[in-house]
């Protein structure tokens, strides 16, 4: 908890200067709930993008919704069959600038839902140490929010980028073990200030109820800034981690594992109070990583994607496996700050489950430290495409 509180400052940032104009903020919420009536878990997430603030901070300007570049005198030059008509289909570059909250529940028909505010609409309480857009609030030991998308909003605005439907959350957390930030260069900052955190409350998303417990939240907090979007992107996280060794539960340990930064990953592991980190503080923090995601052939569980990541620092060693069912999984689409008609698109579930292995370097040979379970794990990858290229 003290060091959550050393660094309080990263949960107050609020893009500025440059980052105002062409920048991006997410704040990350993930946790685990069960339904009131069955007991059946789920996996939900609620998120604040912010981008490019000060481009048009009294109205929300989604990027991917089509702006004819031409004026009504070119239309009439158009209508006329003139050398003007060439050009009627051009469409006018623009960056996006808003406030979007989404939220969503991953798992067996899963669906995100987005609602996009003005820039201005978000603003800092002070007294109460929270941010507020709307009716959703982000706090220092909470969030509460709802988001409703009706299927009329789907057919008419596909700019939108999401489900129809409606959720509402009402959420206590504790910020359990908090990383320092894991990459800051160039105005670009990623931290786990959540790596493992324990959530309490409820949420309802199309009429059912959750109820979310700190032990079994498998909570989970990042924030990251910068000025581009990583592409390509990936990330894995998890505090649900049992020894297969010991076979008891690792309730103080947790891994955050985040990129590409500069080609390559950057990764916290909390094994029981001892911290592991990678996050080349200085020239002399020197690392080797290698990672991948890839299909896995179809079995009796149906299609996954398979996570890979062996990172070999020094004396250490780790290695982590993580597996995902694709039907678990969806597509969640961010817009780069440049604008472009460009879209991060991320792949991702929240039932991640697999392994992770820590090894100590003794001479040529390897001392396995832990080898654990890993469950309710986050895990994605994406890339930056350009939508109708």
């Amino acid at each position: 908890m003290a060091k959550a509180k050393k660094y309080q400052r990263y949960d107050h940032y609020l893009l500025r200067g440059k980052l105002c104009h062409n920048g991006f903020e997410r704040w990350r919420y993930a946790f685990v709930g069960a339904s009131k009536t069955t007991g059946e878990e789920r996996a939900f997430f609620v998120e604040l993008y912010l981008v490019n603030p000060a481009v048009s901070p009294k109205e929300p300007v989604l990027a991917q919704k089509s702006r004819l570049s031409f004026s009504e005198a070119d239309l009439q030059y158009a209508l006329a069959g003139t050398v003007s008509a060439e050009n009627a289909g051009a469409e006018l570059a623009v960056q996006p600038s808003y406030a979007l909250v989404k939220a969503g529940v991953f798992g067996a028909d899963g669906k995100q839902l987005n609602a996009f505010f003005a820039a201005s609409k978000l603003s800092w309480h002070k007294n109460e140490a929270e941010f507020v857009v709307s009716n959703c609030t982000f706090g220092a030991d909470r969030i509460t929010g709802a988001v409703r998308v009706a299927p009329s909003e789907i057919r008419e605005r596909p700019e939108l980028l999401c489900s129809s439907g409606v959720m509402d959350w009402a959420l206590r957390y504790e910020k359990v073990i908090s990383s320092a930030p894991l990459y800051k260069k160039n105005g670009t900052v990623w931290i786990a200030g959540g790596a493992k955190a324990m959530f309490a409350g409820v949420v309802h998303i199309d009429g059912v109820e959750y109820v979310v417990s700190p032990r079994k939240s498998s909570g989970y907090i990042d924030r990251s800034w910068g000025g581009s979007l990583n592409s390509p992107s990936l990330h894995i996280s998890s505090s649900n981690l049992t020894s297969l060794i010991t076979g008891k539960s690792l309730a103080s340990s947790c891994f955050a594992i985040s990129g590409e930064f500069e080609g390559a990953l950057r990764l916290y592991v909390n094994l029981e109070g001892d911290e592991l980190c990678i996050h080349k503080k200085s020239p002399f923090d020197r690392f080797t990583e290698i990672h991948d995601c890839s299909p896995m052939p179809p079995d009796a569980d149906g299609e996954k994607l398979h996570w890979t990541v062996s990172v070999h620092r020094k004396r250490l060693v780790i290695d982590v496996d993580i597996f995902c069912k694709t039907a678990e999984m969806f597509v969640r689409d961010y817009e780069a700050p440049e604008g472009e008609r460009k879209l991060l698109k991320v792949l991702g579930g929240g039932t991640g489950f697999g392994e992770i292995r820590i090894y100590k370097k003794r001479g040529k040979d390897l001392e396995l430290l832990e080898h654990a379970h890993v469950a309710d794990a986050l895990c994605e990858y994406g890339q930056v495409e350009v939508v109708g290229a």
